[in-house]
């Protein structure tokens, strides 16, 4: 295993793991230790991308308020499609992240919909753990549709993460911000059912419940922890984070958070760089390529898996212009970056600011052509 690789996988694990974030994420001494010697500065350039985001289908039955998805004025305003990925282009995108060597850490098959809606799911699960091509395969769900077959066809498929998305602790809570769905209770009891499942099984399956923090209450908040502590893996509240094109809406709906998703990184407005295009690919429904997870309107594309090898668009030209244009202090010629409030709150050990001249000199070197127009 490379370096690349140690450092790569160790973020995962601050990132995603209890213990991580009690020896990392929330200690100060910690959160020194990762800046000065576990950063992704010290990786650049990845030879593969920590993880890759497949967008099994990018349509949702949920309508919530702090989710682009859930606005369909806005979608319509920005003219993105709207579909469920074709096995074909799946098997297809699969097979090309074979040139990566199972370097990549994780493979989200979710971006910017419910996955779980996309009825091929198990066949791609089982279909990416065969080709070996990650470490794990994951899929994030607000859980409505898990039902005790979706749950028995996940076990089976192979599933090595699932990230429950749990919207409020209430009926009404689930009312006001979801607009389309109002049974906690069915979500609680879904977890709970895969969970024993899994238990029984003595299935590898990892099971983390989030909640963003939408104005909850204390009250609230230790509901969640009580109703999914003992059903879950890791149950952890996060901060409502905002998105790319943030002029066009506020996706914070008012509550203006002062740090990032993990409620502790102080948000860094004057950030430079994003560091997401250097570590990340993610593969819309229709094979068009973002090099992010918060390009919901598919307004920066980077190439198509449809007709370009993945490997490619990752070593490619328009990438490399994205990257070199960030490093450069030139975000803002990119419109999707431009206003971009999600950057601002990603943790420490991502953090490229003070390494981006250095860092663009090699990318510069391994450029096709210097960066001078954004990319499409």
């Amino acid at each position: 295993m490379t370096v690349q690789n140690v450092i790569t996988r160790v973020g995962y694990w601050v990132i995603k793991s209890r213990l991580g974030q009690a020896l990392f994420r929330r200690n100060p001494v910690g959160r020194y230790i990762v800046r000065r010697f576990g950063n992704l500065a010290r990786a650049l350039p990845l030879s593969a991308p920590q993880n890759v985001m497949i967008d099994i289908c990018n349509a949702c039955n949920f309508r919530c308020t702090f989710c682009p998805t859930g606005d369909n004025d806005l979608l319509k305003s920005v003219g993105r499609p709207k579909g469920l990925m074709d096995f074909a282009l799946f098997t297809k995108i699969i097979d090309d992240l074979k040139i990566f060597n199972g370097q990549i850490t994780y493979i989200s098959l979710h971006k910017d919909g419910e996955p779980l809606l996309n009825k091929k799911i198990g066949e791609m699960i089982a279909y990416a753990k065969a080709a070996k091509v990650a470490s794990s395969i994951e899929v994030t769900s607000n859980a409505s549709l898990l039902t005790h077959e979706m749950a028995t066809l996940l076990l089976d498929a192979g599933l090595d993460t699932i990230r429950v998305s749990v919207e409020h602790v209430s009926d009404q809570g689930y009312k006001n911000l979801v607009r389309t769905y109002s049974k906690y209770q069915q979500i609680v009891d879904n977890v709970a059912n895969l969970y024993s499942e899994r238990n029984r099984r003595k299935h590898k399956l990892r099971i983390l419940v989030k909640i963003l923090d939408v104005g909850l209450s204390g009250e609230e908040k230790e509901k969640f922890r009580r109703d999914f502590n003992p059903i879950s893996d890791v149950a952890r509240v996060e901060n409502i984070m905002g998105w790319s094109h943030s002029e066009k809406k506020d996706f914070t709906l008012g509550l203006n958070p002062s740090v990032g998703m993990d409620g502790v990184t102080p948000l860094k407005k004057e950030r430079i760089v994003c560091p997401e295009p250097f570590k990340m690919l993610a593969i819309n429904f229709n094979g068009s390529v973002s090099p992010c997870c918060d390009d919901w309107a598919h307004g920066l594309l980077v190439g198509n898996a449809t007709t370009t090898p993945v490997g490619d668009i990752w070593n490619g030209r328009e990438l490399s212009r994205v990257r070199q244009l960030h490093l450069s202090g030139r975000r803002g010629e990119l419109p999707t970056c431009a206003s971009c409030q999600y950057m601002q709150g990603v943790t420490d050990i991502f953090d490229l600011d003070d390494q981006r001249l250095a860092l663009l000199r090699k990318y510069e070197a391994l450029s096709i052509e210097p960066a001078e127009t954004p990319a499409a």
